[in-house]
């Protein structure tokens, strides 16, 4: 037995590299022999065939991407589902849509005569896809007051803003899904400032922005923004008090006749403030007799201060004996 095996595989052994050459091309010759004849005959596959969707796009708009390939199962010879399989010259179906936007999703086997008709050198054997889901609307405008969103403005520290906020677009055109036009809830449209720690005046093109932009046309795309800018600082004087309806005795008197203003004003105008531009007011009408204490009220100060507020704004009463 073990003789006959050895000389099975010394007839096997190749003796020249070009035995091995020749069996090799008798392989692939063969190979290539088998390959046509199967293409050349008929079988079934599944194929996810391309498909085109008709309406009228000047009417109607997109919102969800929608489905691109249906997944069949088709017949056909080799060479021609080879194609379909790989895409190659494949005339996609085409689904002529009467109202998209009442067509929220079809059901598969309902295009089973559609596709049939349409496809050519294949014969369809059934449709895999149980549903296709659209999402198609009509195309709708609506327009809105455009305003500069300035609590979302973001300043550098201890800067703020000095001038009105000037917008020069009142009304702004939106084009898009009637749909989601129609559930926007305000009339009102706003512009956002994406800058951060802005410390200098500002003068740009503001973009209009919304979510899905893709879907949209803003009629004007971007609106010129401007509004100034300074940097402020606190600061703080030390203020006389006035005495109101105080007994003429002079038995009753204050314990502190100077108070503390503090304020924010801005940097390049704080040296121009002087305490006297000031007033406050100990009215004796408001004493509380219980802890014998008064608390004090600013009656003026300065247009260019604000945030103005007493350091400490309850003072205490002293009586003469």
């Amino acid at each position: 037995m073990k003789s006959r095996l050895s000389k099975l595989v010394a007839k096997l052994k190749f003796k020249r590299p070009d035995n091995l050459k020749v069996v090799v091309l008798s392989i692939g010759a063969a190979t290539i022999f088998w390959l046509f004849n199967a293409l050349n005959e008929e079988a079934s596959t599944t194929v996810n065939y391309p498909v085109s969707w008709q309406f009228d796009s000047e009417k109607y708009i997109v919102v969800d991407e929608l489905p691109e390939k249906i997944r069949i199962n088709v017949k056909g010879l080799g060479w021609n589902l080879l194609r379909a399989s790989f895409g190659f010259k494949v005339k996609p179906i085409t689904i002529a849509l009467s109202n998209p936007a009442a067509s929220k999703k079809i059901a598969g086997v309902s295009l089973t005569n559609r596709i049939a008709n349409e496809l050519d050198e294949l014969k369809l054997n059934y449709i895999l896809d149980d549903t296709l889901r659209l999402n198609i609307d009509f195309r709708g405008q609506r327009s809105f007051r455009v305003y500069v969103d300035s609590a979302g403005i973001s300043l550098a520290e201890n800067y703020r803003i000095t001038s009105p906020i000037a917008c020069n677009v009142e009304l702004m055109e939106l084009s898009g899904p009637a749909t989601i036009l129609k559930s926007i809830p305000s009339d009102s449209f706003p512009l956002h400032i994406r800058e951060e720690n802005i410390n200098s005046d500002y003068d740009e093109q503001v973009a209009f922005e919304i979510e899905r932009p893709e879907l949209f046309l803003f009629n004007p795309r971007s609106a010129r923004v401007t509004f100034s800018v300074a940097e402020f600082t606190e600061a703080e004087r030390r203020v006389v008090v006035e005495q109101v309806g105080f007994p003429e005795n002079n038995k009753v008197f204050l314990h502190d006749t100077v108070s503390t203003v503090q304020f924010w004003v801005r940097a390049d105008l704080e040296p121009a403030v002087v305490a006297d531009s000031f007033k406050i007011i100990a009215d004796y009408s408001l004493v509380n007799m219980l802890d014998s204490t008064l608390t004090l009220h600013i009656q003026k100060a300065p247009p260019q201060v604000t945030d103005v507020r007493l350091a400490l704004p309850q003072i205490k009463l002293g009586y003469e004996q």
